[in-house]
């Protein structure tokens, strides 16, 4: 997933910010906002970005990166784990001395590859430790600021046709319902990416993983509703 979403970055850093999508209303609310995902969080149209833009007023502070996971080290690169990684995220959020309203999580694409397909059973408590970290941290503005977690995206036909991604699709549809549960259980906010309202992944992605413009607009029009009732 790495060297495709760096071709991919590369490529559209050529594009003009007018193709940035525009389908969220904005809102003046202020915010203090701290977003963790992988590749879809990277790119210059990335969702966090497209969250900034929604919410002009507010402070959106954006650690992703490509090839990150939950909890299982993806490409012999231990740093894209972010349960080993969590305690320098958190304390690089942290030394913005912002009192953070959200934590939003959007994570999973990763941990779903054909690679961890036998290691399924442990991406719940993967999970679990990740907001127990959150919940748990010693910084306030941290640990008082309310966790949404984003459920991964589907796979498109794209990428299950490579084996690396073989049957990720329908392990990300077992993390939606999964990671509902979850949220649920920890008094998190969820948003369901597996059925986001007018994505198609088979059209919106040029890999059928990695979301264009348009479909990061997409996936932060619930966010944005849910953070700002």
């Amino acid at each position: 997933m790495t060297t495709i979403a760096r071709k991919y970055f590369f490529s559209l850093l050529l594009f003009p910010c007018m193709i940035f999508a525009q389908t969220t209303p904005l809102y003046t609310k202020k915010l203090h906002i701290f977003t963790l995902g992988d590749s879809n969080g990277s790119f210059p149209f990335s969702w966090p970005v497209q969250l900034q833009q929604a919410l002009p007023n507010a402070t959106v502070f954006n650690i992703s990166k490509s090839g990150r996971t939950i909890g299982f080290v993806n490409n012999g690169d231990s740093s894209l784990n972010s349960l080993l990684v969590i305690d320098e995220n958190i304390q690089k959020a942290a030394a913005n001395n912002l009192p953070y309203d959200f934590i939003i999580l959007e994570l999973g694409t990763n941990d779903a590859k054909a690679v961890f397909a036998e290691r399924q059973k442990e991406v719940a408590g993967n999970l679990q430790h990740l907001i127990d970290k959150i919940k748990g941290s010693s910084y306030t503005t941290i640990s008082h600021a309310t966790i949404v977690i984003i459920s991964p995206p589907p796979y498109g036909a794209k990428a299950e046709v490579q084996e690396k991604y073989k049957g990720g699709g329908e392990r990300v549809k077992a993390m939606s319902i999964l990671f509902e549960k979850i949220a649920k259980r920890n008094h998190c906010l969820f948003v369901n990416g597996y059925t986001t309202p007018g994505l198609d992944i088979n059209t919106m992605t040029p890999d059928g993983l990695h979301l264009d413009a348009v479909a990061s607009g997409k996936l932060i029009e619930p966010v944005v509703a849910l953070i700002t009732k």
